[in-house]
């Protein structure tokens, strides 16, 4: 009988011990995530922000739904009816859509008519803002703009953003990559109120690097 009672003691102090392994091992905190590093050019939406950072755009989409007629006419509008030109920008991304590459931050879209056509892409910064870049032509005029949105305003910095920026060059926005291609800007036809144009000769390439753009060539 003692014999019996030794053994199940024993049994006892050794469950006691494991148990309290156990408890030690679990308590060991979980190892820290690793974050992936943002590309340069990406429409992609990061992790959920909050408070005002949640409102900024994060797409190429956000940036054309907010983009003013400033920079790029919807002639479907009524402006009477059609508060910011919601349902006139719908209609045109229905009709007249091309390329919408998001994980690229890339749009490209058609025109018919009165209707211009306009290209879009967003170079992302290292504090996580975008230099959105805007190409809108219709009947041979051109026009190019890089800009900023920040607390709801847009404000053009393309002579801040672009090095040697000018009215008479041709600039080539980028699906892919970071590098944007510089042309002479043609002028085919020049009257009071007007200005055709088209791409000329290869000038140089500016490569998006660290929030910032820089001449190569």
């Amino acid at each position: 009988m003692k014999i019996i009672t030794a053994v199940f003691a024993s049994c006892l102090v050794l469950s006691a011990c494991a148990s309290g392994t156990d408890a030690g091992s679990s308590s060991q905190p979980p190892a820290a995530p690793t974050a992936s590093n943002a590309a340069e050019r990406s429409g992609a939406a990061p992790a959920a922000a909050t408070g005002d950072s949640a409102q900024q755009p994060k797409t190429i989409r956000d940036f054309f739904a907010l983009l003013p007629e400033k920079y790029f006419v919807l002639e479907g509008c009524d402006r009477a009816t059609d508060k910011d030109c919601k349902r006139a920008r719908a209609e045109y991304l229905k009709t007249f859509t091309d390329v919408e590459d998001v994980p690229n931050g890339y749009f490209k879209g058609g025109c018919d008519g009165g209707q211009r056509c306009i290209e879009m892409a967003i170079f992302k910064r290292p504090d996580a803002s975008y230099l959105v870049g805007v190409a809108t032509s219709g009947e041979m005029m051109n026009d190019f703009y890089f800009l900023d949105y920040a607390d709801g305003k847009w404000n053009d910095v393309s002579s801040r953003a672009v090095p040697e920026f000018s009215n008479k060059i041709w600039y080539e926005l980028p699906r892919v990559g970071t590098t944007m291609k510089v042309f002479e800007k043609k002028i085919t036809e020049k009257g009071a109120d007007y200005e055709a144009s088209e791409k000329g000769k290869k000038l140089y390439e500016l490569v998006w690097k660290d929030g910032a753009f820089t001449r190569k060539g």
